[in-house]
């Protein structure tokens, strides 16, 4: 697991630079509350791998997405509805990540959580969205090592 803290605006001709057999280009966004917590969901029985336990919302960049914020949204729109109010950052980070002999290669945004009802959109992928304070989620054997990586790696860039 790598992840590199960026300040510009990315491109999808950037990942070319990224040469891993069998990649894949994905979008994640890091959402926080007023307080803080952050934002997980739990992953459903349809879900590709890691079923039951808590991630980062995001998914796979598809071919029609115009950018990598476009496809965030996308991603939100699809897994939370359209009704929660949350802020969007540029791209903060890439994240590398190995899981099942994919090479993923994520594109890391941040949100604020406003306000707005959360919804779970696809009840087959998702069981629950949660908010967690940073300790709880380090400590809890829900939470996959990769999303635990990757929140400590954002907390540990921002200081």
């Amino acid at each position: 697991m790598e992840f590199y803290k960026i300040n510009y605006n990315i491109t999808i001709t950037d990942m070319t630079k990224f040469n891993y057999p069998n990649k894949k280009i994905g979008v994640i966004v890091h959402i926080e509350d007023k307080d803080e917590k952050i934002l997980l969901q739990q992953r459903g029985i349809q879900s590709r791998d890691e079923n039951g336990l808590y991630e980062n919302v995001g998914g796979s960049l598809e071919n029609d997405d115009k950018d990598f914020k476009s496809a965030i949204i996308r991603e939100m729109k699809e897994e939370m509805g359209c009704d929660a109010n949350v802020e969007i950052s540029d791209a903060i980070g890439i994240y590398h990540v190995c899981k099942k002999d994919i090479n993923w290669i994520f594109i890391i945004f941040y949100g604020k959580y406003i306000d707005g009802q959360i919804k779970i959109m696809e009840p087959d992928k998702c069981m629950e969205y949660k908010f967690f304070a940073y300790e709880e989620l380090l400590n809890s054997d829900l939470v996959t090592e990769s999303c635990k990586y990757l929140i400590k790696s954002i907390r540990n860039s921002n200081n």
